[in-house]
């Protein structure tokens, strides 16, 4: 009976779940692109007349299903390899985002609500537009298709409905924590990612994307401006790692340049219906 069940699953993937396959500028794609907002639009109307607390709890919900679809994408991803690597360790930038948010909410941080919002949102939105990596599976109907479409949606529209909601507070103070943790980052991953390969022969470990670019995005150019070398046995791109950084903190201060706007934008709307209503 058991092989019976097994059969029958694998002959419903190779029927139909195998034509279920993503591509680039499709209808789907652009509703891909746009089901952040709508996922804010959702947020908004369901959790209109709710309190702080309760904003705040559902920020905490929402970060552990984003982290809820990573672990079922990563256990998805044991049993099809047999073995620990690279890929089934939260580190890249938006699997990290899952937890920033968490702890954000459970903790109120302005740090890592901030660095949500000027760095792993764009991160995260840039993702969804320049979804090549999704074109390589067979289909998007498993744990990693569905762990890659709804996890970067719920950052984007989570972090956006979170600054809607006025949970997102942001001075210079912030952001200059904010750009000493990406830098922070950006350098330890390239460590990390020189261990793991050397500790799981036969992966590629990429995290913050400061091994190798991810293709078809513009991030290639960057690499073939410098050459691999190695340094204290760690192999990398140094003018590729430095670009790439400028590229990642110049993003964080336009994203606080954004958060600034939005926030003079809002206080004009605001003047503006006060006058009107006296």
């Amino acid at each position: 009976m058991h092989e019976e069940t097994r059969r029958r699953i694998t002959h419903f993937t190779k029927g139909r779940c195998a034509f279920v396959t993503f591509e680039m500028w499709s209808p789907f794609h652009y509703l891909f692109i746009i089901s952040p907002f709508l996922l804010v639009i959702g947020f908004a109307f369901l959790f209109k007349r709710c309190d702080e607390k309760t904003l705040r709890m559902t920020g905490i919900y929402l970060s552990l299903i984003g982290i809820a679809l990573l672990i079922g994408r990563n256990i998805e991803i044991y049993f099809k390899t047999e073995q620990l690597n690279p890929e089934m360790i939260p580190l890249q930038i938006c699997h990290l985002a899952n937890f920033f948010l968490f702890f954000a909410f459970l903790l109120k941080n302005n740090v890592l609500f901030s660095t949500a919002f000027c760095f792993n949102l764009p991160a995260a939105f840039l993702s969804i537009v320049f979804a090549d990596s999704l074109t390589n599976y067979s289909t998007i109907l498993n744990w990693q298709g569905m762990a890659y479409i709804w996890g970067h949606a719920l950052i984007v529209g989570v972090v956006l409905w979170a600054y809607f909601n006025g949970m997102i507070h942001l001075d210079f103070k912030i952001l200059r924590r904010t750009v000493w943790v990406v830098t922070g980052m950006f350098f330890i991953s390239i460590v990390v990612n020189n261990l793991f390969m050397k500790w799981m022969p036969g992966f590629t470990s990429n995290y913050f994307y400061t091994t190798i670019p991810q293709s078809g995005t513009p991030l290639e150019l960057l690499y073939n401006m410098g050459e691999k070398t190695t340094i204290l046995g760690l192999q990398f791109n140094p003018i590729y790692i430095l670009l790439l950084l400028c590229v990642g903190l110049s993003v964080v201060f336009l994203f606080y340049g954004l958060y600034l706007f939005l926030n003079k934008v809002r206080k004009v709307k605001s003047s503006v219906y006060r006058l009107k209503a006296s």
